[in-house]
């Protein structure tokens, strides 16, 4: 593995741990947030939309931020120093030293497996769509005039315009629910609106109606996709389940503020639900069992008050001032830390992250195993960091000392578990070395310029 998929691996794990971070913030604000349904839909979505957007790219959105990703750089935030994978030296008294670069071997493996997964995931999510979409098509049959005209009309009581929305009947084996993301199709079950009176028919109609006014089917779509890439991430489903329940509390409350009558309704809602098969496709928004009773208690409970419209701005501004929050701590550059070396005097030099193209080592002299050090069998560790010029070439070498110097590092090598010391014999054989590496230089608005780099340097013997 080279520095470059060593780098992305680093800078991907951190993405997913602020996003993770940020997930668990707006979990415990939906389980905490009081008011409308529509509100923590909107929280989720946006912890949903953290996992999608590293901070790196939200950085350049945000005016104020433009000095914490100069350029738009859309590179990894938080990795001010580039640390190439460790170098190994190895070597048994009385033989050559010798010398390899410690390669990542699971990392292809678990690429691989993830995308086996996302790639199985969403074919999977298309097939039962398409399916489900094609078994709707064969058996629908268009609404009689009179609920046509009763849908027309309760459209425009929902703001919905006119022709956007038509309703089919489908087999009462069927379900219930809505399908399409711009131009929306009503399915009902053939024998439903016999079984419902007609304030009934009309709440249940509502309902549906208001899932084409919030554009959950397209919401849902989205959702499906980042449950799919994110496919290992428990938040995530949680985040998706979460949503599709807050979404059906929103239309629920969004019939209840056109009608008032919570008894009719909750009484459409239960009869309804002979008529919902739990069907869970992407992209579709269907009548669902799920937590029903729980519902049906959120109606029957519910007070008719008018929302504050300035109650509800502030909320939700709130929610995105936190989501841009986190992506401000997460996309401001790391401050020095002692781990790379200091900028040259004279010119500036750029932190890995607001680079557009990051060094490449195409020359590394392996360092010299110290003879003394290697006839007593001690093993050791030199972090050593240094500036790649314009050239390509390496300058300003220096060990970047431990937090304590007495302490000793246990490392892994295949079964093996080695400790490594602190030496400064080691210190001075790896800056020898890494005093003869070259690099193609990184660049920044396509051109070449200084960059902080730090690899660690291993001695330790083989098996």
């Amino acid at each position: 593995m080279n520095a470059l998929t060593n780098f992305w691996l680093r800078g991907a794990a951190l993405h997913l741990w602020q996003a993770t971070l940020f997930g668990l913030a707006i979990a415990l604000v939906i389980a905490l947030l009081p008011g409308p349904a529509r509100l923590r839909h909107f929280a989720g979505c946006l912890a949903l939309l953290r996992f999608l957007l590293p901070a790196g790219l939200l950085a350049p959105l945000i005016g104020f931020l433009q000095w914490a990703a100069p350029g738009g750089a859309w590179l990894p935030a938080r990795l001010s120093s580039l640390w190439l994978p460790p170098f190994i030296v190895s070597g048994n008294a009385g033989e050559t030293p010798s010398a390899t670069v410690l390669h990542l071997p699971d990392a292809g493996l678990l690429a691989t497996i993830w995308a086996i997964g996302a790639v199985l995931l969403l074919g999977a999510g298309m097939i039962r769509l398409v399916r489900g979409l094609q078994a709707v098509k064969r058996g629908q049959i268009p609404f009689s005039a009179t609920h046509r005209e009763r849908l027309g009309v309760l459209a425009g009581r929902a703001g919905i315009r006119p022709g956007k929305v038509t309703g089919y009947y489908v087999p009462s084996s069927g379900w219930l629910g809505v399908v399409g993301l711009f131009r929306s199709r009503v399915i009902v079950p053939e024998g439903l609106f016999s079984t419902l009176e007609d304030r009934e028919v009309d709440s249940v109609l509502l309902h549906e109606l208001m899932h084409v006014k919030r554009h959950d089917n397209l919401l849902r779509l989205c959702q499906s996709g980042v449950v799919a890439i994110f496919w290992f991430h428990p938040l995530v489903w949680w985040l998706d389940r979460r949503l599709r329940w807050e979404s059906e509390r929103a239309c629920d409350e969004g019939v209840l503020r056109l009608t008032g009558a919570s008894r009719v309704y909750a009484s459409g809602l239960f009869k309804a639900m002979r008529f919902a098969l739990g069907l869970n496709l992407p992209g579709v928004s269907g009548m669902s069992r799920l937590r029903l009773q729980s519902r049906i208690q959120a109606v029957l409970n519910h007070q008719n008050r008018k929302d504050s419209p300035v109650k509800l701005t502030i909320t939700a501004s709130a929610l995105v001032a936190l989501f841009g929050l986190a992506t401000l701590v997460a996309s401001t550059p790391a401050a020095s830390d002692g781990t790379a070396a200091p900028a040259a005097p004279g010119s500036k030099v750029f932190n890995i992250s607001e680079l557009d193209q990051i060094p490449m080592a195409r020359v590394q002299a392996p360092p010299v195993y110290p003879a003394e050090l290697r006839k007593a069998g001690m093993c050791g560790e030199a972090i050593v960091g240094f500036v790649v010029d314009e050239q390509g070439n390496v300058g300003d070498v220096r060990v970047v000392p431990p937090k304590d110097p007495k302490d000793a590092r246990k490392m892994k090598m295949g079964d093996v578990e080695i400790t490594l010391i602190n030496d400064e014999r080691f210190d001075q054989a790896a800056m020898e070395a890494v005093r003869q590496w070259k690099f193609t230089p990184g660049k920044k608005d396509g051109k070449p310029v200084k960059v902080l780099l730090s690899v660690p340097i291993v001695f330790t013997f083989k098996d």
